[in-house]
């Protein structure tokens, strides 16, 4: 499960780079770029949560 997260993770920083960088004048830049750094942060906070 961990893996699986950790995975999730790397492809939504990806995906916040490339709409930060990538998808410069495109309406759908902010949207994309705010959902993947909500999605990464959601597993950061989970994955802390199940260490404690």
């Amino acid at each position: 499960m961990i893996k699986l997260l950790e995975i999730i993770g790397f492809v939504l920083i990806g995906g916040t780079i490339y709409s930060y960088i990538g998808m410069y004048n495109n309406e759908l830049r902010w949207p994309v770029f705010i959902s993947c750094a909500l999605g990464t942060a959601i597993i950061i906070m989970y994955k802390k949560r199940t260490k404690m």
